[in-house]
């Protein structure tokens, strides 16, 4: 499914503040049926993203962790501990969602260090 609607976008800057703005935003989602997955997931053409919301805020990191973890386990035939410390060295966490009763955090990491499981 592709969509091009109105929405709001953020910019961050590099002093981390953040600017909201009007825009028409393309996205495009797969369902793939009989899939499932117990969080969000984002893909762009250079990272792989698990997204975790809860309350306190190292429940939201630690279940995207967890997700981007066992998504590598599963896809990628990392053993756990091995992704884990990948991640540890070579991941990235991105912060949002600090408004609503619930903080969000992304757990990614670069395509370059994957490889699809045989």
């Amino acid at each position: 499914m592709n969509s091009a609607n109105p929405v709001r976008a953020h910019f961050t800057t590099p002093f981390g503040t953040t600017v909201e703005y009007a825009s028409t935003t393309t996205i495009h989602v797969d369902l793939i049926k009989g899939w499932h997955i117990e969080w969000p997931r984002l893909e762009t053409d250079e990272l792989l993203m698990a997204i975790g919301s809860a309350r306190p805020l190292e429940d939201s990191t630690r279940i995207a962790y967890h997700e981007r973890v066992l998504w590598m386990e599963k896809e990628y035939g990392f053993d756990r501990w091995d992704a884990y410390m990948m991640l540890s060295q070579c991941g990235k966490v991105r912060l949002g969602n600090f408004v609503d009763p619930k903080y969000s955090v992304g757990a990614a990491i670069s395509k370059k260090y994957l490889a699809p499981a045989d």
